[in-house]
Protein backbone atom coordinates (compact mmCIF):
# COMPACT_ATOMS: atom_id res chain seq x y z
CA UNK A 1 0.00 0.00 0.00
CA UNK A 2 0.97 3.47 -0.82
CA UNK A 3 0.82 6.35 1.10
CA UNK A 4 0.42 10.00 -0.27
CA UNK A 5 1.95 12.95 1.56
CA UNK A 6 -0.01 16.19 0.37
CA UNK A 7 1.98 19.39 0.69
CA UNK A 8 0.19 22.45 1.66
CA UNK A 9 0.27 24.97 -1.61
CA UNK A 10 2.20 27.36 1.29
CA UNK A 11 4.55 25.02 2.49
CA UNK A 12 7.41 25.71 0.24
CA UNK A 13 6.74 29.81 -0.43
CA UNK A 14 5.81 30.47 3.52
CA UNK A 15 7.81 28.20 5.75
CA UNK A 16 5.24 29.34 8.63
CA UNK A 17 1.68 29.73 9.26
CA UNK A 18 1.25 32.99 10.95
CA UNK A 19 2.75 36.80 9.60
CA UNK A 20 2.40 40.30 10.25
CA UNK A 21 2.52 42.73 7.73
CA UNK A 22 2.62 45.85 6.95
CA UNK A 23 -0.59 47.37 6.19
CA UNK A 24 0.53 50.97 4.49
CA UNK A 25 -3.16 51.94 3.59
CA UNK A 26 -4.03 52.72 7.13
CA UNK A 27 -1.12 54.65 9.39
CA UNK A 28 -0.65 55.81 13.18
CA UNK A 29 1.96 58.61 12.96
CA UNK A 30 4.11 58.01 10.34
CA UNK A 31 4.08 53.95 10.66
CA UNK A 32 1.63 51.21 8.65
CA UNK A 33 -0.88 49.27 11.46
CA UNK A 34 0.02 45.52 11.12
CA UNK A 35 -2.07 43.12 9.07
CA UNK A 36 -2.38 39.59 10.44
CA UNK A 37 -2.60 36.65 8.20
CA UNK A 38 -2.68 32.92 8.88
CA UNK A 39 -1.36 31.39 5.38
CA UNK A 40 -3.16 28.16 6.01
CA UNK A 41 -6.83 29.52 6.22
CA UNK A 42 -6.62 30.68 2.26
CA UNK A 43 -6.67 27.30 -0.32
CA UNK A 44 -4.36 28.96 -2.98
CA UNK A 45 -2.45 32.02 -2.65
CA UNK A 46 -4.47 35.55 -2.46
CA UNK A 47 -2.97 38.22 -5.02
CA UNK A 48 -2.51 40.56 -2.24
CA UNK A 49 -0.23 37.94 -0.40
CA UNK A 50 3.04 39.32 0.37
CA UNK A 51 5.88 37.22 -0.26
CA UNK A 52 7.37 35.35 3.35
CA UNK A 53 10.31 37.41 2.93
CA UNK A 54 8.98 40.92 3.08
CA UNK A 55 6.62 39.79 5.93
CA UNK A 56 7.18 39.01 10.19
CA UNK A 57 6.97 35.29 10.43
CA UNK A 58 5.27 34.59 13.92
CA UNK A 59 5.15 31.29 16.42
CA UNK A 60 2.29 29.84 17.64
CA UNK A 61 3.02 31.79 21.11
CA UNK A 62 3.19 35.20 19.27
CA UNK A 63 -0.37 34.37 16.88
CA UNK A 64 -1.79 33.53 20.00
CA UNK A 65 -0.89 36.56 22.62
CA UNK A 66 -1.28 39.28 19.57
CA UNK A 67 -2.96 42.36 19.97
CA UNK A 68 -6.04 43.67 17.48
CA UNK A 69 -5.37 47.66 18.83
CA UNK A 70 -3.07 50.19 17.85
CA UNK A 71 -0.13 47.86 16.53
CA UNK A 72 2.39 49.11 14.29
CA UNK A 73 5.25 47.67 12.40
CA UNK A 74 8.42 49.66 12.97
CA UNK A 75 11.82 48.79 12.94
CA UNK A 76 10.93 45.46 11.71
CA UNK A 77 9.06 44.61 14.50
CA UNK A 78 5.38 44.82 15.91
CA UNK A 79 4.97 47.64 18.36
CA UNK A 80 2.25 48.90 20.07
CA UNK A 81 1.74 52.39 18.48
CA UNK A 82 1.99 55.28 21.18
CA UNK A 83 1.09 59.01 20.31
CA UNK A 84 4.33 61.41 20.87
CA UNK A 85 3.60 63.80 23.13
CA UNK A 86 4.66 67.39 21.92
CA UNK A 87 5.10 70.15 23.93
CA UNK A 88 1.93 72.23 22.92
CA UNK A 89 0.14 69.27 24.24
CA UNK A 90 2.05 68.52 27.51
CA UNK A 91 1.73 72.47 27.91
CA UNK A 92 -1.66 72.27 27.48
CA UNK A 93 -2.86 69.77 29.59
CA UNK A 94 -0.58 71.33 32.83
CA UNK A 95 -2.70 74.50 31.79
CA UNK A 96 -6.00 72.78 32.30
CA UNK A 97 -4.58 70.91 35.11
CA UNK A 98 -3.86 73.94 36.88
CA UNK A 99 -7.19 75.74 35.92
CA UNK A 100 -9.34 73.32 37.36
CA UNK A 101 -6.99 72.44 40.21
CA UNK A 102 -7.82 76.13 41.80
Amino acid sequence: MTTSTTTSWWATSYPDRYYAYANTTVTLGDDPTVGWVDVAMFSSAPAWLPAASDMIALTDTEWSARSLVNQIIKDGKVQTYVPETTAATTASTTTATTSTAS
